[in-house]
């Protein structure tokens, strides 16, 4: 067994280690009985005498020594083991930044990182052409180090530079279209990306600010393309949610009842104007501004005809049904297909075709008038100082559009139908019939900029009809006066009879000593037909 006076440390730490296997359990009690059994063979080569020490020491206090000689060497290896970790550290650091992390934060906190270099040395030899062979082949070495980092240098700043380049003209043309979209008079504003939640420009082309109630407010974000640039037109919902759009017009058909079929007479036809100057995107929001409000003028259209299904309209998906008489008009929402909308020609369907489109039309540009006359009104609301009044009016008003189209409609067909009752009823006895249709209309009230054109579609429709009867024998006149209206919702029908017996036409045409016969209201015209012919018979046998 060899002394291990011979060991190096590097060597006698592992035997100890693997001689004790643990040190965990040992206690300053087990140290000292350890001691007073005296050492074993094994134990002595463990725990060899140095020179310096006697057998008359102390076992205790050369246990201590040791252990503090030990300690110190156990030290002195991890000084030296940071030491060596913290020089390469920082000699590697110049060139690869996460070797920082191995440095202590002492050397961390007062040392730069990169400060450290190398560079090749030679040593020397008693050769002289040896040694300038080395100095060659370091230079060399040298040079092209340098050439290879010179090139690596130019290609990071071309490179750059193309990447700068490229980035330049994205903004650019971005930055660009936004202005066109600015030059257009559009109305931007601050948002974020739905999906990244970066900052983004948003531009409103719906009709909010015109006075318009509809739920799409009209928001869309200017977007931009990371490949090339450009600026995508991305319709917005009012939460910042991406949605796709689906451009529909409305569509107005008018069936005729032709020999006991209902056939296609007339319908209004579909024409969108591309806006001419400008860029695509001036397009792109043009046509999205044109097909929103086609969107609110059917979404205010089916409003009105929820509240008119008593009155013979039907909703049947994308479809609203007027049947009035002999005639039906529809108004459908269309799918706006761009390839095939120049195509659509329905006037040579057959000889009944086309005779009621300019009367198709006429409606459809009559029901996008009334609807801006209703964003008008709203925005007056919104201009006036906020009460109790204009709160409730901005609340509970509502467009009129449908219903005076099919109030003033009926109101035609109930006054021709009164002047047909009169002449059945009254038929016998020779009666003077006048009819005086929109009598509310002929009532001058003055006004700023002259009469309001759209008054017969604000105010419920009111005719008069007057039939005069005279007695077979004597110079009595019956004056039968039938004033025809409605009520707010312009369908509802009010007939109001008042019959007056005058003595003699000259009294009759003053309006003296007339005498009031009857006045009553009526919604039907079975019974004011009834009463007309009894009342008459009754005049007539006197």
């Amino acid at each position: 067994m060899c002394s291990t006076d011979n060991l190096s440390l590097a060597e006698l730490i592992p035997r100890i280690l693997f001689e004790r296997r643990s040190f965990l359990d040992i206690t300053e009690a087990s140290l000292e009985q350890e001691i007073e059994q005296g050492q074993t063979p094994e134990e002595t080569e463990v725990y060899p005498l140095t020179p310096q020490e006697d057998d008359s020491e102390d076992p205790l206090e050369r246990f201590n020594r040791q252990t503090m000689d030990l300690t110190k060497n156990i030290n002195s290896a991890l000084n030296e083991t940071q030491l060596s970790l913290d020089f390469v550290s920082l000699l590697l650091s110049s060139i690869r930044q996460s070797d920082k992390m191995t440095i202590s934060p002492h050397l961390q906190k007062n040392v730069p990182m990169g400060s450290l270099s190398s560079d090749r040395l030679v040593k020397n030899s008693s050769s002289t052409d040896s040694s300038s062979e080395l100095d060659k082949d370091g230079q060399r070495v040298g040079r092209g180090w340098k050439m290879e980092s010179h090139q690596k240098v130019i290609d990071l700043f071309s490179q750059s530079h193309k990447d700068l380049s490229a980035q330049l003209e994205k903004e650019k043309q971005y930055w660009s279209q936004v202005n066109v979209v600015v030059s257009n008079r559009e109305v931007l504003f601050k948002t974020r990306e739905p999906d990244s939640n970066q900052r983004a420009i948003g531009v409103k082309y719906g009709y909010g600010d015109s006075g318009s109630s509809y739920h799409d407010k009209g928001l869309a974000i200017l977007r931009k393309v990371d490949d090339t640039g450009e600026v995508k037109f991305t319709p917005v919902t009012s939460s910042n949610r991406v949605i796709e759009k689906t451009f529909k017009y409305v569509r107005v058909r008018i069936l005729s009842k032709i020999d006991g079929i209902y056939s296609l007479t007339g319908q209004s036809q579909f024409k969108y104007e591309a806006h001419e100057a400008g860029s695509g995107l001036i397009y792109d929001i043009d046509k999205a501004r044109y097909f929103l409000f086609e969107e609110d003028l059917f979404y205010q259209l089916t409003r009105e005809a929820k509240t008119l299904i008593n009155y013979n309209v039907n909703i049947i998906s994308d479809k609203i049904i007027l049947e009035v008489n002999d005639e039906i008009i529809e108004f459908e929402s269309v799918a706006y297909d761009e390839a095939t909308a120049d195509d659509l020609d329905y006037s040579n369907v057959n000889q009944y075709s086309s005779i009621n489109n300019v009367k198709c039309q006429k409606i459809l540009v009559y029901l996008k008038i009334m609807l801006c006359c209703y964003y008008k009104y709203n925005l007056s609301l919104k201009q006036k100082m906020p009460t109790t009044l204009t709160k409730w009016k901005q609340s509970h008003s509502h467009p009129l559009i449908l219903r005076p189209l099919l109030g003033n409609i009926r109101h035609e067909l109930d006054v021709n139908r009164i002047v047909d009752i009169l002449h059945k009823e009254l038929g016998e006895f020779n009666p003077e019939i006048k009819a005086e249709k929109y009598t509310n209309l002929e009532v001058s009230r003055p006004r700023a900029t002259g009469d309001n054109p759209f008054q017969k579609s604000v105010e419920r429709p009111h005719s008069r009809v007057t039939a005069v009867v005279s007695h077979a024998t004597n110079q009595q006149k019956l004056k039968i006066q039938i004033e025809l209206t409605t009520n707010e919702n312009f369908v509802n029908l009010i007939m109001k009879l008042n019959i007056t017996k005058f003595p003699d036409a000259e009294s009759m045409n003053k309006n003296l000593n007339g005498v009031n016969a009857l006045a009553m209201s009526f919604n039907d015209f079975n019974d004011i037909g009834e009463c007309l012919g009894w009342l008459v018979r009754n005049f007539v046998d006197e």
